[in-house]
């Protein structure tokens, strides 16, 4: 699995100042494209994973496999 880095930038001039304002936005923008970057693997995992499920039949005879029987 590969991790993706989002750069946000934001200008040197307002970390120094040190605001509680420009952390909490600074934080928040980083929060957001992390969460956006998280919820579009999300719904790429369940789109594979519905096509796999719609491919699948559960009810299918196959005879890939050698069945137990016991004795």
């Amino acid at each position: 699995m590969t991790t993706q880095q989002t750069v946000v930038s934001v200008p040197l001039e307002l970390l120094k100042s040190k605001t509680i304002t420009v952390l909490v936005d600074s934080f928040q923008a980083a929060f957001t494209a992390t969460y956006d970057e998280e919820r579009s693997r999300k719904e790429q995992a369940r789109c594979r994973l519905l096509a796999e499920l719609t491919v699948c039949d559960p009810f299918t005879n196959s005879t890939e496999y050698e069945e137990y029987r016991p004795g």
